[in-house]
This record gives C-alpha cells, structure tokens and sequence, in this order.
C-alpha cells in the first residue's frame, strides 16, 4: 500500500530537464547535425594545417607599388632624354603576387621592385617600355597592371649660352657703375633639343639699391634664369645649368662691381659762344638744353673738374638775331660715365638801347587861332632820347618836332606840357630838358 503513493516533488523537478534531454538526443541522433559538425571540424583542422605549414602559398595583391627608374644617366650619354613626367604618368602599378603562407603579412612590396629600364628606348618619339619585376624568394609576380608605358622621347643638347648682368632699381645718388664681371661669364645648358635650342643666354638680376658707398668693390652672390631673345624667361625641369670649367650643376654666379663716385658738373656756358654780334647788337645771353652733366671719375680725377667747357665755341660773328646750334663738350681725362657730345646751344642776340641827347631843338606852338598870336618863353630845348640803336642812331634834329598844343584857349598865360612828336617813330623814351612851358597868348591887334 505504501509504495502505491505518488511522490509529487520528484516528478515537479524531473520534467523540464527531461524535455531538454530529449531533444539533443534527438539532435545528436540526426545525419544533417553530423555532416554540419564534421564540415567545421575539417575547415579547423586544415586551418590549423595551414597555420602551421610555410610551404602553402596564397595569393596577394598590392594596389599601388611604386614604379623605379633606371639607366637615365645612360640615356643622356645616348643622346636622349624622356620629356614625360614618369612619376605623374606612372605614379603607380597593381602587383597581385603568389606568396609563400610564412611570408604572408610580413612581405613588403617594394621587395618585388617594379621598374622600367630607360636603356631599353632605341630613338625619338613614341618609345614603349614593358614594366619589370623581381621575383624573390618571399613569391612570384603572377600580374602587373599596366604591363608597359609609352614615353615621348627627344634628342639631348647641350649647348653654352652666356651670362648677362642685367641692373634693376636705383643707385644711390653719388655712385655710378664703373664694372660688373660675371664668374663664369657663361654657362652650359643641357636639356631636351626643343627647349635647349630657345635659350639664348642666362640672367642675373643686379639689385642697385643693395650697393652702397661702403662697398665701393663689391661681390655678390646672384640667382640666374634662362631667357630666349626676346627676353622671356625659359623655365623647365628638364633643363640643367652647369659650370663649363667644373661641369657643376648651379642655379647661380658671382658678380664683381666696382662702384665711382658722380657728381654734377656745370657747363661754362659763356664760353661756348665767340664773336661779336653786329654793330648796335649785343650778346644778352648763352641758353642751353642742359646746365650741368653727371661725371663719374676716380676720386682723384673728380676733384680737379670745376667746369665743362668746348674747343669749337658757336660763332655769333655779324648775328642781328639768335643763333642756335651744337656745340662739341670737352670731354675731361679719366672720367667713366658716357657724357653727350654735342649741347644744343641758343645765343640771343638783341639790339642795344641807345641814349642821345639833341641841344636846341625848336619848340613851337600848335593849334594857334588866326586871331591870336602865341609867345613860347622858350624857343629851343634839350631832349634826351632812348631807344633801340639802329632807331636812335639814325635820328637828326630835324626829325624831332617839339611843340606845345594852344587850341581853344582864351588869351592869357599858361604853363602847358610839351610834346614830342617823330614820324614813323618806334618805341622810345624821352626826357626834355624843361618837360613844361610858359606860354602867352595874345589877341592880335587890328589895324
């Protein structure tokens, strides 16, 4: 009877985990389960195979190697040089490499040195040139991409070109550029045909405002450029500059400048004109397009230079009018700077003023009335006359008519202004000895 009762508890924690058991045996049992477990075991086992053995290879791309050149140097002593960018054409190939397992992660693949020979171009144009490759121990190259490039070739030149000093700026005020030398005074220019056959010389620029009376010989380091003739800068990577004496490759030269000192210099103008100009005429000055001239000379020369002068003065012999010519400067010894030779010159020749004075020239009275008699208290008189020579000078007496002006007054005595008159008279001036007059007028007495 005892043993008919239920235990309730047990069966309570016995139910889940039977369910659970159940069902893996139930997975366990079944073939899909096994096949599946038996596929993983045997991708982990020959993981572990390939892990371990170094003697499996695998198959690995790199997508950007970069590409070496080589034999240029050989080229040029050819005759030959490639006028493409070879890193912007080529900037790069896709290697896909057959590695050995234990090389895997640690090849680099610059150790596969892709590269393209430049020995391998036979002449100009359009030369094409497979890409090359090493193979090494850590694997084999198995695929390049591109296999090759085309590059556009061109004869090498060399040609020598000279060197210019060309000056920019403004010296300082005193100094003047007696030299400038160039070390070397040329250069060689190497570099593709096309672009060696524009250069027509190199250039350094000589900045005047860095030199200075301190430095009366100075040497200085200046850059160079290429420029064609017309004077357009000629600028390319593909052309070197070298010393001819060293075969040094350089971008600049040695100037040497030797500097004087300048100062203004006056022109002995006076002398410049000779002669004497005609009779009544007279020199009132010498007129010229330039005063003074800038002399460079050694110090020594420049303290001695006062004056410029000429040996062929402008001749004003006879001359009624102005006379314009050239007139030959004195150059002076030792001096360095370029003077102009020739000065135009003006001398302005002008009638001389003259004075004369003309005693007892008879004065009379004008404008009297037919009824009226006049008394002058003074019946002759001094007069000074002034003017141009050839007027003045050609005057008599005679032609000077002095008078004083009675019409419409009353009888009676005045004291009027006297009047000069000349025919065809030019500009003159006059001082009389008595500039007025008494004058008494009277009627006339009828008979």
């Amino acid at each position: 009877m005892m043993n008919s009762r239920p235990n309730n508890k047990n069966s309570a924690q016995r139910g889940p985990f039977r369910g659970l058991r159940r069902a893996l045996s139930r997975l366990m049992d079944s073939r899909v389960f096994l096949a599946v477990l038996s596929a993983v075991a045997a991708v982990l086992i020959w993981g572990a195979l390939a892990a371990s053995d170094g003697a499996l290879y695998r198959e690995k791309v790199f997508p950007s190697v970069a590409v070496s050149v080589t034999g240029e140097s050989v080229l040029r002593s050819r005759g030959y040089v490639v006028m493409d960018d070879i890193s912007e054409l080529l900037p790069g190939v896709r290697l896909t490499v057959d590695l050995a397992q234990a090389n895997y992660d640690r090849t680099n693949p610059t150790a596969f040195n892709p590269h393209i020979d430049l020995t391998e171009i036979t002449g100009e144009g359009e030369n094409t040139l497979p890409i090359s490759y090493l193979t090494t121990t850590y694997g084999t190259v198995t695929k390049c991409e591109p296999e090759s490039v085309t590059l556009n070739v061109e004869r090498y030149r060399t040609k020598r070109v000279p060197v210019y000093i060309q000056k920019s700026g403004e010296l300082a005020e005193g100094l003047y550029v007696k030299s400038t030398s160039a070390d070397p005074n040329s250069l060689s220019v190497s570099g593709p045909k096309s672009l060696v056959d524009q250069v027509f010389r190199a250039v350094a620029v000589l900045d005047l405002t860095t030199l200075s009376a301190d430095r009366m010989d100075d040497v200085l380091s200046l850059n160079i450029t290429l420029q064609n003739a017309r004077g357009d800068v000629i600028e390319s990577d593909k052309l070197q500059i070298a010393n001819e004496s060293s075969s040094v490759i350089t971008d600049s030269i040695i100037a040497s400048v030797a500097l004087l000192p300048m100062r203004s210099i006056p022109l002995e103008l006076d002398a410049f004109v000779a002669g004497e100009p005609a009779e009544g005429y007279e020199l009132e000055g010498v007129y010229a397009e330039t005063t003074a001239f800038d002399i460079a000379a050694d110090p020594a020369v420049l303290e001695g230079l006062t004056i410029l002068t000429t040996d062929v003065p402008l001749s004003i012999d006879g001359a009624s009018e102005p006379v314009n010519g050239y007139v030959r400067v004195r150059k002076p010894t030792g001096i360095e700077n370029v003077v102009p030779a020739d000065v135009a010159v003006t001398a302005r020749i002008v009638e001389k003023t003259m004075e004369r004075t003309f005693r007892s020239v008879p004065l009379a009275a004008e404008g009297v009335g037919a009824d009226q008699r006049v008394s002058v208290m003074k019946e002759n008189m001094r007069v000074q006359l002034s003017g141009g020579y050839g007027f003045i000078n050609g005057l008599s007496k005679e032609d000077i008519r002095l008078f004083v002006d009675v019409s419409g007054l009353a009888p009676g005595t005045y004291t009027l202004p006297v009047q000069i008159h000349i025919d065809n008279a030019q500009p003159f001036a006059c001082a009389l000895g008595s500039p007025e007059v008494e004058v008494r007028i009277r009627e006339k007495e009828v008979k």
